[in-house]
């Protein structure tokens, strides 16, 4: 399980490297989304799967849809950040560690023991985090959606 996590680890400090060198906006997006991926699977070998879902559930999926759709929806009409020219090196090796990753988690029969949690407890956070917030947490999103929208520039129509 080290290994898995140092792998991950790894895998997750060269992505945001990546993602902060490269000039590609979609390039950048993509290699965010594997950082949230390795966060999540480190919570999972921490023993903290529902850190992990929920690590996956929003950030890796709600949070990735509204930057990329932010990034489509702003355009570039230069098109200097455009473009999706993700070196095939830098995809290979994203693949290859994905992969030994995977071997190396399976390669433990057993999934890493879950902290003992008072199931009171863990009733008493579901209904904190998902009964009274979740219709407020929606409207921040609808609202920095709506926000990124507002500021990104007309096309020009030819006239």
């Amino acid at each position: 399980m080290a290994w898995a996590a140092l792998v991950a680890g790894v895998v997750a400090a060269f992505f945001a490297g990546v993602m902060l060198l490269h000039r590609s906006l979609y390039v950048s997006a993509v290699s965010l989304l594997v950082v949230l991926l390795q966060t999540a699977v480190l919570f999972l070998l921490c023993g903290s799967p529902l850190l992990g879902l929920l690590q996956v559930m929003i950030y890796a999926g709600a949070v990735m849809v509204l930057v990329v759709v932010t990034i489509m929806a702003a355009g570039d009409e230069g098109g200097r950040f455009a473009d999706f020219s993700f070196p095939k090196p830098l995809a290979w090796l994203g693949v290859l560690a994905a992969v030994g990753e995977t071997a190396l988690i399976l390669s433990h029969a057993a999934a890493p023991a879950a902290v003992q949690v008072d199931p009171a407890l863990q009733a008493q956070l579901g209904a904190v985090l998902f009964k009274p917030y979740a219709l407020a947490t929606e409207a921040v999103t609808l609202l920095m959606f709506l926000a990124a929208l507002a500021i990104a520039p007309e096309p020009e129509t030819a006239a």
